[in-house]
């Protein structure tokens, strides 16, 4: 890169979405001192579909995939427990996500299946004032309360400092290419949910949906370009991760605090990349913001295997599903042409 395309590149995309990012966390810091503190973290996974939307999108569409995500994050906590109508659910959003490639649109939209699985498959736990354990329609409301409140106000800061961002052109595809599509996603993601939501509650297992959801691809070229991408990407920042934890715990620095704003930092590098690099640049630029951010001080390295795994998982269960609804797809069309034939 130039010296004065540097600049630009400064100027135009990395401060504003530094910007975004560090106002992104008002809303989580708010509940700390004046809401109810466990929900930072539902605030903060709120943020994440409309940001992403913001970036690749633009502002409008932001706002929203912000009201679906919270109304579908509360069906999702009304289901906690049952893993059937969570695994439906999932499905029943990432099939129209599917099915939206016709227009162009499935890339923000399959942010919200990707939200609401973690809502599913681990729960966030909200407590009251008193310190008991928030439940039943109190807890749904307040979680698509917290996600609508972050979602919103993600779309704010973007609609102010990511008016003129370079975006990503729209690409539809033809009817019968969306529906295999959206079956393929459908079937993928919601039986990944319900063996989650079911066999391992609580665990990092809706990493596997958010990996088949982003590696699928209504495009058999895109998706294995996609999948090189992921994989790959996700081995780079999984390995950054991991000597930027070392190097933490070596230098004696605040391991906690130390390994959050590293987090941020990466962070904003992702999205300031996002739609305008190649993917696996965002992907190795996420891997350590997704694993520092959640840093509890002890189990990172931990994290960042789950990580590497679950991403191995999502992938080959996404390449497998598309590959085989596409194999049917083509015999049915051969057999349907053989009948016309025929007739």
């Amino acid at each position: 890169m130039t010296a004065p395309g540097a600049v630009a590149y400064l100027r135009g995309r990395l401060l504003p979405v530094a910007v975004v990012v560090t106002l992104l966390a008002v809303p989580a810091v708010a509940a700390q001192q004046l809401w109810l503190p466990t929900t930072a973290g539902v605030l903060m996974l709120g943020a994440l579909p409309a940001t992403i939307a913001v970036v690749s999108v633009g502002p409008r569409r932001s706002w929203q995939i912000a009201v679906a995500a919270a109304g579908a994050g509360i069906l999702a906590a009304s289901f906690t427990g049952n893993a059937v109508l969570g695994a439906l659910l999932i499905a029943g959003l990432a099939g129209y996500a599917g099915y939206s490639a016709r227009y162009g649109n499935e890339s923000p939209i399959l942010f919200i299946p990707i939200v609401v699985s973690f809502v599913v498959i681990s729960p966030p736990t909200l407590t009251g004032y008193n310190g008991e354990t928030i439940t039943g329609s109190e807890y749904s409301a307040i979680v698509g309360i917290s996600l609508l409140i972050g979602g919103c106000w993600s779309a704010l800061l973007g609609s102010v400092l990511t008016r003129n961002f370079q975006r990503a052109p729209v690409e539809p595809v033809s009817k019968d290419v969306s529906a295999g599509y959206a079956i393929a996603l459908a079937s993928s993601s919601g039986i990944a949910t319900f063996i989650a939501a079911q066999f391992f509650p609580g665990s990092t297992g809706a990493w596997v949906v958010l990996t088949i959801l982003l590696v699928m691809k209504p495009r058999s070229t895109d998706m294995w370009r996609t999948a090189r991408h992921r994989i790959g990407g996700t081995f780079l920042g999984a390995l950054v991760a991991a000597l930027i934890v070392v190097a933490v715990g070596v230098l004696g620095l605040p391991r906690v605090s130390g390994e959050l704003a590293m987090g941020a930092v990466f962070l904003v590098l992702a999205l300031s990349v996002l739609t305008v690099r190649p993917y696996w640049q965002f992907v190795t630029l996420l891997t350590p913001a997704i694993i520092l951010l959640r840093s509890s001080g002890s189990n990172e390295l931990d994290l960042d295997a789950q990580r590497v795994i679950m991403t191995l998982i999502g992938t080959v269960v996404a390449l497998a599903f598309a590959v085989g609804v596409r194999e049917i797809n083509h015999r049915r069309m051969v057999r349907a042409g053989a009948v016309n034939i025929t007739h």
